[in-house]
């Protein structure tokens, strides 16, 4: 079993939205954002900035800390 602490941030954000049985579209209506930026930072080609490192910890009822470091 993978240990998701030691992911990298793109990764947790991968595992989260899996867990949560969402679309890509859905996880990023979620974090009020589009499915392409969503798309861009599950695959780690761009860093959320933090408005949206909040609307993702809200959206999977995290702390941010907890994905980003």
């Amino acid at each position: 079993m993978i240990e998701v602490g030691k992911l990298a941030w793109n990764k947790k954000i991968e595992v989260l939205r899996v867990l949560n049985n969402l679309t890509q579209e859905e996880a990023a209506a979620k974090c009020n954002t589009t499915q392409k930026v969503f798309w861009s930072w599950e695959n780690g080609k761009r860093y959320p900035r933090e408005n949206s490192r909040l609307a993702i910890a809200k959206a999977f009822n995290v702390k941010a800390e907890d994905i980003f470091g």
